[in-house]
């Protein structure tokens, strides 16, 4: 009894120690399995940023790598506490795709669905060309700025992915290469105009035959041409594939109704041969033209190629006469505070037409800012002043005829160096002033001398002789009358301050060269200072007074004095 008591636990020992050793190496084999191969339905965009703030727009797209299609039935997709299983019967073709939206379809008019956002709105997937991939809907929640989803086969091999990037609102994020993993620099933010490529090649996956053009590479020279006078357009052509290019053509459009149609009578020359370019190599490609004045929309479009969507480009155009019609004329950039002044702008129109500033921009070298989404007219020869604080302006400036209005968001000015900017509805450029370097007097505003001279003439500016420190809404104070040489003159000399009322005054009157800072003083005949009338004043032309009084306000003797007029020039 002993022994057949000690044989059977020894033969229990031994057959269980057998199934657990057995059980053991299979599992190691499999896990050994499951890292050594590569998934082959792989995780290939994710737009966790969806448009707007319409969630039932975040979806994954699912791409088969393999030789073969595969049915997905069975599959599980998790996305935080969520877990959707995937319905038999959905395959996925060989380099294919497959979505996996949050919201496939909804009936009309709802279209807050992905079918409604990406396919043709009919409420029902697969019906259009737009539809020609596999999808299903499935519970997720993807957060913005960074999140895991994961995908689990029936032989429970598990597939994840994380992200900690925002490609910002409705751009996707997207795979590079299929066939390499999911590190980070194998993943970047969708560059197609559309913002994301579901069910299509991504936009950062390489093709072999791919040149592309961007608008930030298509310009005019010079930027802003004149008037009927001939100027070059030029666009640079990348090859952004990942072999030599085969030979192409390209076309530059004007396109006459802005409606991003190219029509045939729309081309602006020729076709011109584009050579092939090596991996990374740019070929410059240039056309003369010769434009009336206006704004233009031009396209520059290459052939066909593996990847259309970066195949054409444009950029908006000014074509003016020498000088703008609508000027800036004079800006407030270093305000007293504490005499609750505030920055401001004014404009001038100085076409014979009038001119609207709706969904203009004002700014500074940094940023522009819309000035108004109201119809907002400036006559012909009138002024608009745009404000930083309309109240605060008006309490400086109370006597203002011209209209006034309060930029909702205000571009500060430097106080001592910085442009001011002043754009089209195009966002093209209308006119600009540097004040770079200026020494800045609070409370002095910077006026523009002549509106027939261009605003990047340095000698066209200079601070206000208004004694106001600014003449917003009228005439400039810059544009009196000056000379290039000083000139003054004393009347009455001599004069007799007794009191008599007869010649108890003297009137220094001015004319200075541009620019100009004035320093009046008088001095008795030993070259002791007797009084100082101006000193560094900000001065083209004008008079001024004297009552025979010194400094300490007494009366002077009867005799000679010397009056000494310098001006400093800036």
């Amino acid at each position: 009894m002993r022994n057949i008591c000690l044989k059977r636990p020894i033969l229990f020992f031994c057959i269980s120690f057998s199934f657990l050793l057995n059980l053991f190496f299979a599992k190691t084999a499999l896990a050994q399995q499951s890292i050594s191969s590569v998934p082959y339905v792989i995780f290939n965009e994710i737009l966790a940023n969806e448009p707007g703030s319409n969630t039932k727009l975040e979806w994954v797209e699912l791409f088969n790598a393999d030789s073969i299609e595969h049915d997905l039935g069975g599959w599980l997709f998790v996305s935080k506490d969520d877990t959707t299983e995937i319905l038999s019967g959905k395959v996925i073709p060989s380099g294919g795709f497959l979505i996996i939206a949050r919201k496939l379809v909804t009936q009309p008019p709802d279209s807050i669905s992905f079918e409604g956002y990406w396919g043709d709105g009919s409420g029902v997937w697969g019906d259009s060309e737009l539809e020609d991939s596999p999808a299903i809907e499935a519970k997720m929640s993807l957060t913005n700025s960074g999140g895991t989803i994961s995908l689990i086969d029936l032989s429970q091999n598990v597939q994840s992915f994380t992200w900690d990037d925002d490609c910002g609102d409705g751009v996707s994020l997207e795979k590079q290469s299929p066939e390499v993993g999911d590190q980070a620099d194998n993943w970047s933010c969708c560059v197609h105009p559309d913002k994301s490529t579901p069910g299509e090649v991504n936009s950062v996956t390489p093709a072999e035959n791919d040149l592309s053009i961007q608008s930030e590479e298509l310009f005019s020279s010079p930027e802003i041409p004149l008037e009927d006078s001939t100027f070059s357009i030029t666009a640079v052509v990348r090859n952004a594939g990942s072999a030599k290019s085969f030979a192409n053509e390209l076309a530059f459009f004007n396109d006459q109704d802005w409606d991003g149609f190219l029509a045939e009578h729309e081309q602006l020359g020729d076709m011109i041969t584009i050579p092939p370019l090596e991996v990374g190599e740019a070929d410059t490609i240039s056309i003369e033209v010769n434009f009336p004045k206006g704004n233009y929309r031009i396209y520059a479009r290459i052939g066909k190629d593996e990847k259309e969507f970066n195949n054409q480009a444009f950029t908006n155009l000014k074509v003016r006469v020498a000088l703008p019609d609508l000027v800036i004329n004079e800006f407030m950039y270093n305000p007293d505070l504490d005499l609750s002044q505030t920055e401001w702008v004014e404009l001038y129109n100085r076409s014979e037409n009038p001119i609207s500033v709706k969904n203009w921009l004002l700014g500074d070298s940094v940023e522009q800012k819309l000035i108004t989404p109201d119809e907002v007219i400036i006559e012909p020869k009138r002024f608009l002043i745009v404000t930083q604080d309309k109240n605060k302006f008006q309490e400086t400036y109370r006597e203002v005829s011209c209209e006034v209005i309060e930029q909702e968001s205000w571009q500060s000015l430097n106080n001592t160096e910085d442009k001011v900017i002043l754009k089209d509805t195009l966002n093209l450029l209308e006119d600009e002033v540097s004040y770079t370097g200026i020494s800045a007097d609070k409370g002095i505003s910077w006026e523009r001398i002549d509106y027939n001279v261009a605003s990047n003439n340095e000698d066209n500016w200079w601070k206000c002789v208004d004694p106001k420190g600014a003449s917003p809404g009228e005439e400039n104070s810059l544009h009196t009358q000056y000379s290039n040489q000083m000139e003054l003159t004393i009347t009455p000399n001599p004069f007799s301050p007794d009191g008599d009322g007869f010649e108890d005054k003297v009137t220094f009157k001015y004319v200075l060269p541009k620019m100009s800072e004035l320093t009046l003083k008088v001095y008795d005949i030993k070259g002791r200072l007797i009084k100082t009338l101006m000193e560094d004043e900000p001065q083209v032309a004008g008079e001024i007074t004297w009552d025979g009084k010194d400094d300490g306000n007494r009366i002077l003797r009867v005799g000679i004095y010397v009056v000494t007029l310098v001006v400093a020039k800036k």
